[in-house]
Protein backbone atom coordinates (compact mmCIF):
# COMPACT_ATOMS: atom_id res chain seq x y z
CA UNK A 1 0.00 0.00 0.00
CA UNK A 2 1.12 3.69 -0.93
CA UNK A 3 -0.77 7.02 -1.31
CA UNK A 4 -0.73 10.35 -1.32
CA UNK A 5 -3.27 11.86 0.68
CA UNK A 6 -4.13 15.06 -0.20
CA UNK A 7 -6.39 17.87 1.29
CA UNK A 8 -8.73 19.39 -1.07
CA UNK A 9 -9.68 21.74 2.10
CA UNK A 10 -6.10 22.77 2.65
CA UNK A 11 -5.67 23.41 -0.77
CA UNK A 12 -8.29 25.43 -0.90
CA UNK A 13 -7.07 27.66 1.75
CA UNK A 14 -3.43 28.17 0.06
CA UNK A 15 -5.39 28.89 -3.27
CA UNK A 16 -7.01 31.65 -0.63
CA UNK A 17 -3.80 33.12 0.82
CA UNK A 18 -2.25 33.30 -2.34
CA UNK A 19 -5.34 35.55 -3.78
CA UNK A 20 -5.53 37.65 -0.35
CA UNK A 21 -1.57 38.66 -0.98
CA UNK A 22 -2.21 39.27 -4.81
CA UNK A 23 -5.15 41.54 -4.84
CA UNK A 24 -3.36 43.54 -2.32
CA UNK A 25 -1.17 44.65 -5.46
CA UNK A 26 -3.72 44.43 -8.18
CA UNK A 27 -7.04 43.59 -7.04
CA UNK A 28 -7.53 43.05 -11.14
CA UNK A 29 -4.28 40.86 -11.75
CA UNK A 30 -5.09 37.06 -12.81
CA UNK A 31 -3.91 33.87 -11.22
CA UNK A 32 -2.06 31.93 -13.79
CA UNK A 33 -1.54 28.46 -11.71
CA UNK A 34 1.30 26.18 -13.25
CA UNK A 35 0.07 22.26 -13.58
CA UNK A 36 2.74 20.80 -15.74
CA UNK A 37 4.50 17.47 -14.48
CA UNK A 38 1.45 15.60 -13.68
CA UNK A 39 0.09 19.04 -12.04
CA UNK A 40 3.04 19.69 -9.78
CA UNK A 41 2.64 16.02 -8.63
CA UNK A 42 -1.34 16.28 -7.60
CA UNK A 43 -2.58 14.36 -10.77
CA UNK A 44 -2.80 16.78 -13.49
CA UNK A 45 -6.61 16.24 -14.43
CA UNK A 46 -7.76 16.29 -10.38
CA UNK A 47 -5.69 19.52 -9.76
CA UNK A 48 -6.83 21.09 -12.53
CA UNK A 49 -10.86 20.34 -11.98
CA UNK A 50 -10.17 21.62 -8.77
CA UNK A 51 -9.00 25.00 -9.71
CA UNK A 52 -11.54 24.82 -12.59
CA UNK A 53 -13.94 25.08 -9.78
CA UNK A 54 -12.15 27.55 -7.34
CA UNK A 55 -11.98 30.17 -10.22
CA UNK A 56 -8.23 31.04 -11.43
CA UNK A 57 -8.13 32.86 -14.54
CA UNK A 58 -5.30 30.45 -16.53
CA UNK A 59 -3.91 26.97 -16.69
CA UNK A 60 -0.23 26.58 -17.84
CA UNK A 61 1.64 23.51 -19.34
CA UNK A 62 4.89 22.66 -20.73
CA UNK A 63 4.23 19.94 -23.16
CA UNK A 64 1.46 19.19 -25.69
CA UNK A 65 0.07 16.05 -24.24
CA UNK A 66 -1.05 18.36 -21.04
CA UNK A 67 -3.01 20.47 -22.81
CA UNK A 68 -4.89 17.84 -25.19
CA UNK A 69 -5.59 16.03 -21.65
CA UNK A 70 -7.26 19.20 -20.39
CA UNK A 71 -8.80 19.93 -22.89
CA UNK A 72 -10.30 15.81 -23.40
CA UNK A 73 -11.41 16.42 -19.96
CA UNK A 74 -13.38 19.19 -20.16
CA UNK A 75 -11.54 21.83 -18.15
CA UNK A 76 -13.49 25.03 -19.13
CA UNK A 77 -10.52 27.12 -17.79
CA UNK A 78 -8.09 28.85 -20.60
CA UNK A 79 -5.10 26.39 -21.43
CA UNK A 80 -1.76 28.46 -21.91
CA UNK A 81 0.97 26.45 -23.57
CA UNK A 82 4.63 28.01 -21.81
CA UNK A 83 6.84 26.12 -24.38
CA UNK A 84 7.18 26.44 -28.37
CA UNK A 85 5.59 24.09 -30.75
CA UNK A 86 7.37 23.21 -33.99
CA UNK A 87 6.14 19.90 -34.38
CA UNK A 88 3.05 20.24 -37.00
CA UNK A 89 0.98 17.70 -35.94
CA UNK A 90 1.24 18.76 -32.54
CA UNK A 91 0.75 22.37 -33.46
CA UNK A 92 -2.27 21.35 -35.49
CA UNK A 93 -3.97 19.55 -32.35
CA UNK A 94 -3.11 22.35 -30.14
CA UNK A 95 -4.81 24.75 -32.39
CA UNK A 96 -7.48 22.90 -32.66
CA UNK A 97 -8.57 22.28 -29.44
CA UNK A 98 -8.23 26.57 -28.72
CA UNK A 99 -5.79 26.22 -26.69
CA UNK A 100 -3.62 29.13 -26.12
CA UNK A 101 -0.05 29.25 -27.50
CA UNK A 102 3.32 31.15 -26.88
CA UNK A 103 4.88 32.69 -29.82
CA UNK A 104 8.79 33.36 -29.53
CA UNK A 105 10.26 33.59 -33.11
CA UNK A 106 9.55 34.28 -36.35
CA UNK A 107 10.00 30.72 -37.20
CA UNK A 108 6.51 29.88 -34.96
CA UNK A 109 4.80 32.38 -35.78
CA UNK A 110 5.33 31.23 -40.14
CA UNK A 111 4.69 27.35 -38.74
CA UNK A 112 0.95 28.90 -36.85
CA UNK A 113 0.39 30.86 -39.94
CA UNK A 114 0.91 27.57 -42.35
CA UNK A 115 -1.60 25.25 -39.76
CA UNK A 116 -4.34 28.14 -39.70
CA UNK A 117 -4.17 28.52 -43.60
CA UNK A 118 -4.92 24.09 -43.28
CA UNK A 119 -7.35 24.48 -40.90
CA UNK A 120 -9.32 27.12 -42.32
CA UNK A 121 -9.33 29.71 -39.21
CA UNK A 122 -8.18 33.08 -39.12
CA UNK A 123 -7.05 33.40 -35.92
CA UNK A 124 -5.41 32.00 -32.88
CA UNK A 125 -4.57 32.94 -28.94
CA UNK A 126 -1.36 33.79 -28.53
CA UNK A 127 1.01 35.14 -25.50
CA UNK A 128 4.51 36.80 -26.54
CA UNK A 129 7.33 35.25 -24.80
CA UNK A 130 10.39 37.69 -24.69
CA UNK A 131 13.79 36.35 -23.27
CA UNK A 132 15.63 39.15 -20.66
CA UNK A 133 18.22 36.86 -19.91
CA UNK A 134 17.61 33.15 -19.01
CA UNK A 135 18.56 32.25 -23.07
CA UNK A 136 15.50 29.80 -23.46
CA UNK A 137 12.44 30.87 -25.54
CA UNK A 138 11.82 34.11 -26.80
CA UNK A 139 12.34 37.59 -28.65
CA UNK A 140 15.30 38.32 -27.31
CA UNK A 141 14.48 41.93 -25.08
CA UNK A 142 17.44 43.73 -27.45
CA UNK A 143 15.28 42.99 -30.88
CA UNK A 144 12.58 45.58 -29.88
CA UNK A 145 11.52 46.13 -33.16
CA UNK A 146 11.00 42.74 -34.21
CA UNK A 147 8.81 42.45 -31.37
CA UNK A 148 6.69 45.09 -32.04
CA UNK A 149 6.16 43.68 -35.72
CA UNK A 150 4.95 40.58 -34.01
CA UNK A 151 1.88 42.80 -32.75
CA UNK A 152 1.83 45.46 -36.19
CA UNK A 153 2.22 42.67 -38.83
CA UNK A 154 0.80 39.41 -37.99
CA UNK A 155 -3.29 40.15 -37.66
CA UNK A 156 -4.28 35.97 -37.25
CA UNK A 157 -2.24 36.05 -33.54
CA UNK A 158 -4.27 37.29 -31.22
CA UNK A 159 -2.09 38.55 -28.57
CA UNK A 160 -3.79 38.18 -24.78
CA UNK A 161 -0.39 38.54 -22.93
CA UNK A 162 3.31 39.13 -23.16
CA UNK A 163 5.49 37.63 -20.59
CA UNK A 164 9.27 36.64 -19.30
CA UNK A 165 10.65 34.37 -16.72
CA UNK A 166 13.32 34.84 -14.52
CA UNK A 167 16.61 33.00 -14.10
CA UNK A 168 17.35 33.45 -10.71
CA UNK A 169 14.31 35.26 -8.33
CA UNK A 170 16.46 35.02 -5.25
CA UNK A 171 19.46 37.50 -6.72
CA UNK A 172 17.38 40.76 -6.39
CA UNK A 173 19.90 42.76 -8.63
CA UNK A 174 19.95 40.80 -11.55
CA UNK A 175 16.07 40.43 -10.74
CA UNK A 176 15.64 43.86 -11.23
CA UNK A 177 17.82 44.08 -14.06
CA UNK A 178 15.59 41.22 -16.05
CA UNK A 179 12.23 43.46 -14.68
CA UNK A 180 13.67 46.63 -16.19
CA UNK A 181 14.35 45.20 -19.80
CA UNK A 182 10.67 43.68 -19.62
CA UNK A 183 9.56 46.45 -18.77
CA UNK A 184 10.95 48.67 -21.19
CA UNK A 185 9.89 46.35 -23.74
CA UNK A 186 6.16 46.76 -23.02
CA UNK A 187 6.58 50.35 -22.62
CA UNK A 188 7.75 50.81 -26.23
CA UNK A 189 4.94 48.69 -27.69
CA UNK A 190 2.90 51.21 -25.99
CA UNK A 191 4.76 53.73 -27.47
CA UNK A 192 4.25 52.56 -30.82
CA UNK A 193 0.20 52.50 -30.39
CA UNK A 194 -0.53 48.83 -29.45
CA UNK A 195 -2.13 47.43 -26.56
CA UNK A 196 0.37 44.31 -24.87
CA UNK A 197 -2.28 42.29 -23.26
CA UNK A 198 -1.49 41.30 -19.67
CA UNK A 199 2.05 41.64 -18.54
CA UNK A 200 3.44 38.44 -16.09
CA UNK A 201 6.95 37.86 -15.13
CA UNK A 202 6.30 36.85 -11.09
CA UNK A 203 6.57 33.55 -10.54
CA UNK A 204 5.92 32.16 -7.05
CA UNK A 205 9.57 33.36 -5.56
CA UNK A 206 9.37 36.62 -7.28
CA UNK A 207 5.71 37.11 -6.40
CA UNK A 208 6.77 36.85 -2.92
CA UNK A 209 9.82 38.50 -2.65
CA UNK A 210 9.08 41.66 -4.93
CA UNK A 211 5.39 42.23 -5.02
CA UNK A 212 6.28 45.79 -6.89
CA UNK A 213 6.51 43.00 -10.09
CA UNK A 214 2.86 41.58 -9.98
CA UNK A 215 1.84 43.76 -13.24
CA UNK A 216 -1.52 41.95 -14.48
CA UNK A 217 -0.60 38.51 -13.20
CA UNK A 218 1.13 36.12 -11.62
CA UNK A 219 2.31 32.53 -12.48
CA UNK A 220 2.15 29.94 -9.41
CA UNK A 221 2.76 26.21 -8.68
CA UNK A 222 4.13 24.48 -6.20
CA UNK A 223 3.17 26.91 -3.43
CA UNK A 224 -0.82 25.87 -3.72
CA UNK A 225 0.71 22.24 -2.08
CA UNK A 226 2.66 23.94 0.51
CA UNK A 227 5.82 24.50 -0.96
CA UNK A 228 8.29 27.32 -1.73
CA UNK A 229 11.93 28.82 -1.55
CA UNK A 230 10.81 31.94 -0.04
CA UNK A 231 8.67 31.61 3.10
CA UNK A 232 4.78 32.60 3.15
CA UNK A 233 2.98 33.04 6.35
CA UNK A 234 -0.41 30.30 6.19
CA UNK A 235 0.96 28.00 3.38
CA UNK A 236 0.40 24.65 4.53
CA UNK A 237 1.72 21.66 3.11
CA UNK A 238 -1.21 19.78 1.56
CA UNK A 239 -0.15 16.16 1.01
CA UNK A 240 1.25 13.26 3.05
CA UNK A 241 3.31 9.98 1.78
CA UNK A 242 2.16 6.88 3.92
CA UNK A 243 2.71 2.96 3.37
CA UNK A 244 2.59 0.27 5.39
CA UNK A 245 4.64 -1.89 7.46
CA UNK A 246 5.01 -5.48 5.73
CA UNK A 247 7.24 -7.25 7.57
CA UNK A 248 8.35 -7.35 11.65
CA UNK A 249 11.53 -9.39 12.94
CA UNK A 250 13.92 -9.04 15.79
CA UNK A 251 17.60 -9.64 14.60
CA UNK A 252 20.49 -10.47 16.79
CA UNK A 253 23.53 -8.60 17.34
CA UNK A 254 26.18 -8.59 14.16
CA UNK A 255 23.61 -9.33 11.93
CA UNK A 256 24.01 -7.57 8.07
CA UNK A 257 21.08 -5.64 6.63
CA UNK A 258 20.78 -4.71 3.11
CA UNK A 259 22.58 -4.40 -0.30
CA UNK A 260 26.42 -4.46 0.50
CA UNK A 261 26.32 -5.25 4.23
CA UNK A 262 25.99 -2.14 4.45
CA UNK A 263 25.05 -2.19 8.17
CA UNK A 264 25.73 -4.52 11.04
CA UNK A 265 23.98 -4.40 14.37
CA UNK A 266 25.53 -3.44 17.04
CA UNK A 267 22.57 -5.19 19.79
CA UNK A 268 19.57 -6.85 19.67
CA UNK A 269 17.59 -5.30 16.49
CA UNK A 270 14.07 -4.76 15.85
CA UNK A 271 13.11 -4.06 12.41
CA UNK A 272 10.56 -2.99 10.60
CA UNK A 273 10.64 -3.35 6.69
CA UNK A 274 8.28 -1.01 4.34
CA UNK A 275 7.45 -1.21 0.17
CA UNK A 276 9.23 2.40 -0.40
CA UNK A 277 12.60 2.52 -1.99
CA UNK A 278 14.65 4.84 -4.44
CA UNK A 279 12.06 4.16 -7.60
CA UNK A 280 9.41 5.78 -5.41
CA UNK A 281 11.36 8.71 -4.85
CA UNK A 282 12.64 8.36 -1.27
CA UNK A 283 15.79 10.12 -1.09
CA UNK A 284 15.87 11.23 -4.48
CA UNK A 285 17.62 14.46 -4.69
CA UNK A 286 18.25 16.48 -7.82
CA UNK A 287 21.88 16.09 -8.69
CA UNK A 288 23.72 18.67 -9.30
CA UNK A 289 23.74 20.50 -12.79
CA UNK A 290 26.71 23.60 -12.50
CA UNK A 291 29.67 22.52 -12.77
CA UNK A 292 31.62 25.37 -12.78
CA UNK A 293 34.79 26.33 -10.76
CA UNK A 294 32.72 28.22 -7.83
CA UNK A 295 29.47 25.33 -7.71
CA UNK A 296 32.30 22.87 -7.39
CA UNK A 297 34.29 24.66 -4.48
CA UNK A 298 30.14 25.33 -2.98
CA UNK A 299 29.42 21.63 -3.54
CA UNK A 300 33.06 20.29 -1.89
CA UNK A 301 32.15 22.41 1.28
CA UNK A 302 28.50 21.20 1.85
CA UNK A 303 29.90 17.30 1.68
CA UNK A 304 32.65 18.63 4.17
CA UNK A 305 29.03 19.87 6.63
CA UNK A 306 27.51 16.89 6.07
CA UNK A 307 30.03 14.90 8.02
CA UNK A 308 29.28 16.87 10.94
CA UNK A 309 25.31 16.05 10.81
CA UNK A 310 23.18 13.22 11.32
CA UNK A 311 22.26 12.61 7.53
CA UNK A 312 19.87 9.03 8.75
CA UNK A 313 16.98 8.99 6.39
CA UNK A 314 13.86 8.72 8.75
CA UNK A 315 9.98 7.59 8.40
CA UNK A 316 7.30 8.63 10.61
CA UNK A 317 5.52 5.73 12.28
CA UNK A 318 2.51 6.58 14.87
CA UNK A 319 3.89 10.30 15.87
CA UNK A 320 7.56 9.00 16.38
CA UNK A 321 10.68 8.91 14.46
CA UNK A 322 12.67 6.46 13.11
CA UNK A 323 16.17 5.49 11.31
CA UNK A 324 16.67 3.64 8.32
CA UNK A 325 18.99 1.27 8.19
CA UNK A 326 21.66 0.12 5.20
CA UNK A 327 21.11 0.74 1.71
CA UNK A 328 17.81 1.88 0.54
CA UNK A 329 16.48 -0.30 -1.50
CA UNK A 330 15.09 -0.09 -4.94
CA UNK A 331 11.87 -1.13 -3.27
CA UNK A 332 12.58 -1.24 0.15
CA UNK A 333 13.78 0.10 3.25
CA UNK A 334 14.69 -1.54 6.75
CA UNK A 335 13.54 0.66 9.97
CA UNK A 336 15.35 0.41 13.26
CA UNK A 337 11.84 -0.41 15.62
CA UNK A 338 13.67 -0.98 18.62
CA UNK A 339 12.10 -0.32 21.93
CA UNK A 340 8.71 -0.29 19.95
CA UNK A 341 5.76 -2.13 21.16
CA UNK A 342 2.76 -1.12 19.08
CA UNK A 343 4.46 -1.36 15.91
CA UNK A 344 3.48 -4.76 13.56
CA UNK A 345 2.43 -5.76 9.84
CA UNK A 346 -0.01 -3.47 8.26
CA UNK A 347 0.88 -0.13 10.69
CA UNK A 348 0.98 2.98 8.80
CA UNK A 349 4.11 4.66 8.31
CA UNK A 350 4.14 8.22 7.09
CA UNK A 351 7.72 9.33 4.68
CA UNK A 352 8.14 12.74 5.45
CA UNK A 353 10.62 13.36 2.52
CA UNK A 354 8.69 12.10 -0.21
CA UNK A 355 7.05 14.89 -2.78
CA UNK A 356 3.52 14.02 -3.64
CA UNK A 357 4.68 14.46 -7.52
CA UNK A 358 5.84 10.69 -7.25
CA UNK A 359 2.76 9.08 -7.24
CA UNK A 360 0.39 8.61 -9.16
CA UNK A 361 -2.52 8.32 -6.55
CA UNK A 362 -5.58 10.53 -7.25
CA UNK A 363 -6.46 13.45 -4.92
Amino acid sequence: MKKVVISKDILKSNLEVIKEKLYKENKEAKIIVVVKDNGVGMDLVQISKFLDENSVDILAVAVTEEALTLKENDIKTEVLMLSPVVEEDELEALIKNDVTLTVGSLYEIDLIKKILDKLGKDKVDVHVKVDTGFARFGFLYTNIEEIINVYKDYNFLNIKGIYTHFSNAVDQKWTNCQYSRFITVTEKIKEAGFECGIRHCAATTTFLKYPNMVLDAIRVGSIIQGRSVVKCENIKKTGVFTTAVVEVKDLPKGYNVSYGNSYTTKKETKVAVIPVGYMDGFNLNKDRDDYSFKNNIISVLREIKRIFKDNSLKVNINGKEYKVLGRLGMYHAIVDITGSENIKEGTIVEIPTIKPFLTNEKI
